[in-house]
């Protein structure tokens, strides 16, 4: 992995960030930003001065960690891991709602941090990543209603995961239909096959 990512830390308690700063740079990665509260953050990334973030859970702010990974979903298509004492369900519901690439309990371990991010960043880039020219194209024949209100319902079926099957029974029409509406879809798209249409949902943040 290129270790001059940059990682910005986003921790509200001073000793902790600097933990987790210093167990970081003793794995070999030299690009590293520690800020202490949410508008630092945005700070840095209207800056461009991240490849992906480590998040407290708990700012102690106007702004939660969750919440500051909502405005990073939206505004800037980065990866993100939370980092956190906090294991509850409630907590747990809300983190996995904002689709991070990590989740790292306190107390920590330094290997454990970076071997996280390494895995986070590479699956991000990989197989989901920022929006390029060719997606903002795609996501531009959705808005601009190329696609049938019916493709559409199937294209938000398809993207909380449903079966072909499923897709047809909810909305009360025959698997073929289904399957002619998904051909339409993938050509609309660009995409080959159901695999790549997920991917580019997830790209363009377009969620049911």
């Amino acid at each position: 992995m290129n270790k001059s990512i940059k990682i910005l830390i986003v921790e509200d308690e001073p000793l902790i960030a600097e933990d987790i700063s210093g167990f970081l740079f003793a794995e070999g990665f030299t690009h590293i930003t520690v800020v202490y509260d949410p508008q630092s953050a945005i700070e840095e990334l209207e800056k461009d001065n991240a490849d992906i973030l480590l998040l407290d859970v708990n700012l102690n702010a106007e702004l939660s960690g969750i919440d500051l990974a909502k405005k990073v979903n939206n505004d800037y298509h980065l990866p993100f891991v939370y980092i956190t004492s906090y294991s509850d369900t409630p907590t747990i519901r809300e983190v996995k709602a904002t689709h991070p690439v990590g989740y790292i309990l306190k107390p920590f371990k330094g290997k454990e941090i970076a071997a996280i991010l390494e895995i986070g960043y590479e699956l991000f880039y990989t197989f989901i990543g920022k929006p390029d020219d060719l997606d903002m194209t795609r996501l531009k024949r959705i808005t601009e209603q190329e696609m049938t209100q019916r493709e559409l319902d199937v294209l938000l079926k398809v993207a909380e995961g449903k079966t072909n099957q499923a897709i047809a029974d909810e909305l009360f029409i025959s698997l073929h239909t289904i399957k002619s509406h998904l051909k339409n879809i993938f050509i609309k798209l660009d995409v080959a096959s159901r695999a790549e249409a997920i991917v580019l949902l997830n790209k363009i943040k377009i969620t049911p």
